[in-house]
């Protein structure tokens, strides 16, 4: 478990989820417009993510006390930031090749993918409140939360072969939907690493 402290870390971390928000924000608005307006901005936005990370967060100073172990705590909670920067631009990935490819989801697809996109701009907005303020109570409840969120991508997976079986969706949506639910997933999932990783003084 890594603690947080008061050079800067956690500042710096919150300013990453900050920026993974807004990433999240401009794929959202695409996907519900069905157009690639902002992944543009969406990839800048990474880009400059990753030099904050390098720059600011991995250079914080060690706390005193700090053991080794709580040191490469530090690092793990990064490499969890940056899968999910990665699964985020997946998204986008995704997103774009359904707009180019103009692609249309099923009514189902599109209430299933609501759910995880609003999951997520929950799961960010707490990680970001736990790392400032340090409430256990929130660190629970995003634990939990993130659990439920990898559970509906589960079964929104099932869901989906079950339409793909019976016609509804064709071969290419199917391939663009499952590669944004895998992305969902892995999101939720690195974003639970980090509330379990991340400790308090």
């Amino acid at each position: 478990m890594v603690r947080q402290n008061s050079d800067g870390g956690d500042l710096a971390l919150g300013s990453v989820i900050s920026d993974l928000a807004v990433m999240l924000e401009g794929i959202a608005s695409d996907f519900y417009r069905h157009r690639a307006h902002y992944l543009s901005q969406v990839q800048q936005i990474s880009h400059n993510t990753v030099n904050v990370m390098k720059k600011k967060v991995l250079q914080v100073p060690l706390v005193k006390g700090e053991t080794t172990r709580e040191a490469a705590g530090k690092y793990e909670v990064m490499r969890d930031m940056e899968y999910i920067r990665l699964n985020l631009l997946k998204i986008m990935q995704s997103t774009e090749n359904k707009v180019n490819q103009s692609v249309l989801f099923s009514k189902w697809a599109v209430d299933e993918l609501t759910v995880l996109i609003d999951g997520a701009r929950v799961a960010l907005q707490d990680l970001k409140q736990f790392i400032e303020g340090c409430e256990l109570t929130l660190k629970d409840r995003l634990v939990d939360h993130c659990g439920q969120m990898i559970e509906n991508c589960a079964v929104f997976s099932k869901q989906h072969q079950q339409r793909f079986d019976q016609g509804i969706c064709t071969p290419q949506s199917a391939d663009i939907y499952q590669a944004m639910l895998d992305a969902f997933r892995d999101v939720f999932r690195h974003i639970k690493s980090c509330a379990i990783k991340l400790g308090c003084n």
